[in-house]
């Protein structure tokens, strides 16, 4: 009589000292109820393991795990060679053998840190790495960090550390993330290694990481290459620079210097930004913006087309613009409400107050 046991099929490492559980999964394939002990068959890993639990029941159909407790002298000295282990089980009343499976085991170098990655809830680009070792011999650690993606610099202070049996650590990682100049925040991952000291070429030890978003310079939506779009109301502008200077551009005068060169339009606000085309080209970017205002009514989307020289709202870097936009809104929340009905055609869309 058979019942299936299954062990790990990769190789168990060991650490010195260190207790290691090995999952033993024991199912009873037949009708009857079958009580059963496990056991580890003689050889050099039975002085090292326990069973628990070492008896068991099992209905028809049945699976249980057992664990196979295996534990080192702390003096085993590491060694890369693969040892075979062999898990028995055998009826509890008769002594009669059930079933066998076996593995490997190698006795590997411990593991002397453990820790994690942890972010200071006031500052959001700074980590504390914290860090312990629970071995009864001291670790010297190395410790580098990393972006991903690879923009920008991150710095760890200390960058080395000797941690004696017991003792723990915290290590200060701070991200500098390359802030987007606009657009969306930008997600990023701070990946720390702790390694071996005095062993460059050994696997590090631990490996921690973090994330964070990094906003961006500007937090108005960039149309096109060049232009930023930027709502300043004249009452807003004169605040801002001293009410004392004349603001209007050149190009919006007239012949006398204070009457406009075009028919000014107004704007009201918040209002709600499309699209631009800068005033480039044979037709100044007439036809791009007007092919684009046909493609948003043909969907009926109600826009309109604006030559941000008729209006002090719309700025006019590089000669000037064409902008499509849409007024008229009661409150920022409309405003919104309207981009977030007519994103899917207009993706640009955003809201100016």
């Amino acid at each position: 009589m058979d019942v299936e046991l299954t062990l790990p099929t990769e190789p168990v490492a060991l650490a010195p000292g260190v207790p290691t559980r090995v999952p033993v999964q024991v199912r009873n394939p037949y009708a009857q109820q079958l009580d059963l002990r496990v056991f580890l068959a003689r050889g050099r890993a039975a002085g090292w393991a326990t069973v628990d639990p070492a008896e068991l029941s099992l209905g028809p159909g049945e699976t249980a795990e057992v664990g196979v407790v295996l534990r080192t002298p702390p003096e085993q000295p590491p060694s890369s060679s693969l040892v075979p282990f062999t898990v028995h089980a055998e009826e509890a009343t008769t002594g009669e053998p059930a079933g066998f499976a076996t593995a490997l085991l190698t006795v590997a170098l411990p593991v002397p840190v453990t820790g994690g990655l942890v972010a200071r809830p006031a500052d959001p680009h700074l980590y504390d790495l914290r860090l312990a070792n629970d071995t009864r011999s001291a670790a010297p650690l190395r410790i580098t960090a990393e972006l991903d993606p690879p923009s920008g610099s991150v710095s760890v202070e200390p960058d080395a550390v000797l941690l004696e049996p017991g003792t723990s650590a915290v290590v200060a990682v701070r991200a500098k993330p390359a802030r987007p100049l606009t657009g969306a925040a930008k997600s990023y991952v701070v990946v720390v290694k702790v390694s071996d000291a005095y062993d460059a070429e050994r696997a590090p030890y631990l490996t921690a990481t973090a994330g964070g978003t990094r906003k961006p310079r500007l937090p108005k939506y960039v149309f096109g290459a060049t232009a930023v779009i930027l709502a300043l109301g004249a009452t807003a502008v004169i605040a801002l620079t001293g009410g004392g200077r004349d603001l209007i551009p050149w190009h919006k005068k007239g012949a006398a210097g204070n009457a406009p060169a075009v028919a000014q339009v107004t704007i009201g606000k918040p209002f709600a930004i499309l699209d631009v085309f800068p005033h480039r080209g044979a037709d100044g970017g007439k036809g791009a913006a007007d092919a684009a205002l046909a493609k948003l009514q043909a969907a009926g989307m109600p826009a309109r087309l604006v030559d941000s020289l008729a209006s002090d709202a719309l700025t006019d870097e590089n000669g000037g613009f064409w902008v499509l936009l849409q007024d008229g809104f009661t409150s920022p929340a409309t405003a919104e409400a309207y981009c977030a009905q007519w994103r899917p055609v207009a993706p640009k869309c955003q809201v100016t107050s």
